[in-house]
């Protein structure tokens, strides 16, 4: 009977292993959008200097 217990404990353990694994990704998912949305925001404020020093000359 030991046997059951263990090998059930050591699925559960894989489970929730997978689970914070899964919940790892989501939120790194998160700031890899978070970081692409700034980097895209800081372009166009380059460009928009860009093109108003332009206006300048």
């Amino acid at each position: 009977m030991p046997s059951i217990s263990i090998s059930s404990a050591k699925d559960r353990f894989a489970a929730i292993e997978k689970s914070k694994k899964k919940a790892l990704t989501d939120e790194e998912e998160r700031a890899m959008k978070v970081s692409e949305k700034t980097s895209r925001l800081k372009a166009l404020r380059l460009a928009k200097e860009a093109i108003g020093k332009e206006l300048l000359r």
